[in-house]
């Protein structure tokens, strides 16, 4: 009963409080300043992005190896590298003509890698 009569005290407040517009009135829209430091999105890949490649499971070599069945080789790390693009945001400045150049997400390049377990036989 106590939330039932606080909704009604409620929309009998909002009610007084809204009052109708006098006939012949006209009503402006609000119009809002653009925000100088609001965000824009990312702007949508440019194509279909490849498929990612299947992943191989990582098999950790035999902890005993007999040597009438051990093949000759050995474990080793290999460095595979990669690249993808990200976007970073870059603010906006003023030029030196005086204009201002708007910031905006810019394309970058990151490059790195990660090593992968191969086995070397000899």
């Amino acid at each position: 009963m106590r939330v039932l009569g606080a909704l009604v005290a409620l929309l009998i407040g909002m009610a007084a409080v809204a009052a109708p517009a006098v006939a012949g009135e006209v009503l402006k829209p609000t119009v809002f300043t653009p925000n100088p430091f609001a965000m824009t999105p990312p702007p949508a890949p440019l194509g279909p992005r490849p498929a990612a490649p299947p992943s191989a499971p990582h098999h950790r070599p035999p902890a005993v190896a007999y040597p009438c069945c051990a093949p000759s080789g050995y474990w080793a790390y290999q460095w595979v590298p990669t690249a993808y693009t990200t976007y970073v945001w870059v603010p906006g400045f003023v030029a030196e003509d005086g204009t201002m150049v708007a910031g905006g997400y810019q394309p970058q390049v990151v490059s790195g890698g990660y090593y992968q377990q191969v086995w070397v036989g000899y």
